[in-house]
């Protein structure tokens, strides 16, 4: 798996979960632990440049900015 971690508006959190859940298997999204802004995507290697692609179309939708990955991965990855 692969890690994108992203800084979005937490008022976008849910719509950025919707629209990942919507592309099954695509990306699985966790909110890093405490914070309440920064997303850590896992991202099955298959579809790497898909979620870049979405992320770039995201970015001119709402707010967002990539952050450096966690030391430590998410879900115990």
């Amino acid at each position: 798996m692969l890690l994108r971690s992203i800084r979005v508006d937490k008022n976008k959190i849910s719509y950025l979960r919707w629209l990942l859940e919507s592309h099954d298997g695509m990306a699985t999204p966790t909110t890093r632990e405490g914070t309440e802004d920064i997303i850590d995507l896992l991202v099955a290697p298959d579809f790497e440049e898909d979620v870049d692609d979405l992320l770039r179309a995201l970015h001119r939708e709402i707010w967002l900015e990539m952050v450096d990955p966690p030391e430590s991965p998410p879900l115990g990855g």
